[in-house]
């Protein structure tokens, strides 16, 4: 017999449901978003997996930065685990395609369907995975419940729970979601104590560091350097400056900002790196209205003439900033974001600035501001402090290696969650 809970839930999500099927048709047919995933996620084409003897393991991330962030922990279980299967589930496109990207040894890259009762559960029941990881904050009841009926190990790995979160599962304190894990790795001390006022076993709760902060690319050689350099229209004598994973209207309210420094710093490069993608033509008419010459990554043409370059590709971001004098880090210029990862820029030595709104990356504001890796501006700075550093190579140097010192630091989460999964697994076992 279904327990009340899991009745209520499957009422909760039937509603929920039903009041988003007609954004949802209006999204696919009119908009044309979701198309590869809205069937996918109905349970459709779901691959077959042949599990014989060899251990699943299934880890789930939502989009494009958890991917990226359990990527480093994926290739530990590939290569530490004895020939297992490995299963990546997404539910955003781009974070689709981030994993097929990113994370090409797995063995599966899917959707993760719908959490209704009717399509998960013989989907979950199919692949009957020995060892579930979530990462950060993406719980779906049936899909977790259902792995722990069939005897898997669920982790929560690089995770993280906000005030306002906190405030919410307690008031649902009966619903057992969070009893379903074994393990919750998570990223600090504070979110620590947050899950523990959830009434979490002290023994299932530790503090294993930020993934994202170990999974940043390799440095480009010399040569790679000169390619990359080309691919983006740019030149050794360039003053670059990435604007990078600008949210609307961001694009328009930095820009603004800056062109008159585009006169005042001849050498003065922007490559613009929208978060989606697909946002990319909107971007480009911008720029035609701002009469600013651009170049679109891929034209893959040489352009000298371009001021701005516009990165309309994924998988580029972290090369522009190695090419980079200067970083700005936007989805922190609109409070609907909060924030994107401000120290991915100083892993390769650039000084960083951001917005105000940074309430979803609360821990990357304090450390950034508190070691001088970066400065927080506003629209009504951003144009001086940009100015300022542009013209004092030393500054930017000195908050370069702040940052570089700072990154070095946080280096080992991965390494760290494996090994506690490893030993908890272990004893499991016994």
């Amino acid at each position: 017999m279904r327990k009340w809970y899991a009745i209520l839930y499957e009422c909760a999500l039937a509603i929920a449901g039903v009041l988003a099927l007609p954004w949802l048709f209006y999204q696919v047919v009119f908009k044309q978003k979701y198309r590869k995933s809205f069937w996918k996620r109905l349970g459709f084409g779901f691959p077959h997996i042949q599990k014989g003897q060899r251990p699943v393991i299934w880890m789930h991330a939502v989009s494009v930065g958890e991917t990226k962030a359990i990527a480093g922990l994926a290739k530990l279980f590939k290569e530490r685990f004895s020939n297992p299967i490995l299963v990546i589930s997404s539910i955003t496109e781009m974070g689709h395609e981030e994993a097929k990207r990113s994370l090409p040894f797995a063995d599966h890259h899917v959707y993760l369907p719908f959490d209704f009762s009717w399509i998960i559960r013989p989907i979950v029941k199919k692949i009957s995975p020995d060892i579930m990881v979530v990462s950060e904050t993406d719980f779906w009841f049936n899909f977790l419940h259902q792995a722990k009926q069939l005897g898997a190990f669920l982790a929560l790995v690089n995770g993280k729970l906000s005030e306002r979160s906190l405030k919410r599962y307690q008031r649902l304190r009966a619903f057992p979601l969070f009893s379903l894990f074994d393990l919750f790795c998570v990223q600090n001390r504070q979110y620590q104590n947050r899950f523990s006022a959830l009434n979490i076993p002290t023994a299932k709760l530790a503090v294993t560091g930020n993934l994202k902060c170990g999974s940043m690319q390799p440095y480009l050689s010399e040569e790679e350097m000169v390619v990359w350099r080309n691919k983006l229209s740019l030149t050794a004598q360039d003053l670059v400056l990435t604007l990078g994973s600008t949210h609307e209207p961001e694009e328009q309210q930095v820009l603004e900002r800056l062109q008159p420094l585009l006169h005042k710093f001849p050498k003065l490069k922007i490559l613009l790196v929208p978060r989606h993608p697909e946002r990319c033509p909107q971007v480009a008419q911008l720029l035609h209205q701002l009469e600013i010459p651009y170049a679109r990554y891929s034209q893959a043409s040489f352009n000298p003439c371009a001021r701005v370059v516009l990165v309309d590709a994924m998988g580029v971001l972290l090369k522009c900033y190695q090419l980079s004098h200067l970083a700005v880090v936007a989805g922190s210029f609109t409070e609907k974001v909060g924030g994107h990862h401000i120290l991915e820029p100083s892993y390769y030595k650039v000084p960083v600035l951001f917005g105000p709104y940074m309430h979803s990356q609360r821990e990357f504001e304090a450390l950034c501001l508190e070691r001088g890796a970066g400065l927080q501006v506003n629209l009504e700075t951003i144009a001086q402090t940009v100015e300022r550093l542009l013209g004092q190579a030393d500054l930017r140097q000195n908050m370069g290696e702040k940052g570089f010192r700072l990154m070095l630091e946080l280096q080992g989460a991965h390494e760290m969650t494996f090994n506690l999964l490893q030993e908890q697994l272990k004893a499991s076992e016994r």
